[in-house]
């Protein structure tokens, strides 16, 4: 398994088509957003993949949601679980995702074998749709 560092935070694909990136206690920041979405374009930017995050703490949640939007940067990602164990980083992320205009879907999980199991539903029917319309 290949482990990609993007200024401390870790990138690196799990499973077929699952990408971790972990922030560890890195405070997620919308130019550390930024930085990991363009290395992971520049890595998997070729197939699409599915993106399990784990996040301690999030600061300006507004700018990170604008970088998040950005479908310049998402066109490769098929869906976005962020995993979190504490109640203020899941109410962190619950407000976020109110306030965020994804173009793809999210959702906040507290266990991670939870969220996995949601991104590959994801995958399978995102496969399953590109089949149709190569059809």
């Amino acid at each position: 398994m290949v482990k990609y560092d993007v200024y401390g935070i870790e990138m690196y694909e799990i499973e077929p088509n699952i990408v971790l990136v972990d922030y560890g206690t890195a405070s997620v920041t919308p130019e550390r957003v930024q930085d990991v979405l363009e290395k992971a374009e520049e890595i998997w930017g070729k197939r699409r993949v599915a993106v399990l995050v784990r996040a301690a703490s999030v600061l300006d949640m507004a700018r990170v949601a604008a970088v998040v939007e950005d479908e310049a940067l998402a066109h490769f990602t098929v869906a976005s679980a962020i995993v979190s164990a504490s109640k203020v980083a899941r109410l962190v992320a619950n407000l976020f995702m109110k306030i965020q205009r994804s173009p793809y879907p999210q959702r906040q999980f507290t266990d991670e074998q939870e969220a996995l199991g949601w991104l590959r539903g994801h995958l399978a029917a995102d496969k399953t749709q590109n089949l149709a319309q190569c059809s």
